[in-house]
């Protein structure tokens, strides 16, 4: 029970702070995607299977915040988590820069594909939010992975 419970509360709270926060952060355009962020974290060191899982909820989680577009949400975060996975999987070194570069290459992704799913009402301002997200995104990512890399890194010496 476990092993599903802690990703779907990490995927309540992106969903708490996208919904909350997104708009205030955002920069001109431009504003950060907190549950693909976090969806990307999840699925980078895990199966292709469980990726496609975490993305699916994401992309739910997503098009509930905003009522719209079920479906150019739920596949482009699907495609997105799967894309970080085999990304991750093919980085020579992992670290917080890997990590950075896997959350810009899975949101270039899951903008493309909302590009063609959801088709956006004005191409110029996709283009802006989507390049200017793939920066936000890589910057956050560099936070959650120091969360992560000091979380995991507390639980290995609760255990000892």
């Amino acid at each position: 029970m476990r092993h599903w419970l802690s990703p779907l509360l990490w995927l309540i709270l992106a969903a708490a702070l996208q919904g909350s926060l997104a708009e205030r952060m955002s920069i001109g355009w431009v504003k950060p995607d907190f549950l693909l962020v976090i969806a990307v974290a999840l699925s980078m060191r895990g199966s292709v299977e469980a990726a496609a899982c975490i993305g699916f909820v994401a992309g739910l989680f997503h098009s509930a915040l905003w009522n719209e577009r079920v479906a150019a949400y739920t596949l482009s975060r699907m495609f997105a988590c799967v894309v970080a996975t085999r990304v991750y999987q093919a980085t020579p070194a992992a670290g917080p820069w890997a990590a950075a570069v896997v959350t810009g290459a899975a949101t270039l992704v899951a903008g493309i594909l909302f590009l063609f799913i959801g088709i956006p009402s004005d191409l110029l301002r996709w283009l802006v939010s989507t390049v200017g997200g793939i920066l936000y995104n890589a910057a956050l990512a560099l936070l959650v992975y120091a969360l992560q890399s000091r979380w995991s890194s507390r639980r290995s010496r609760d255990r000892i």
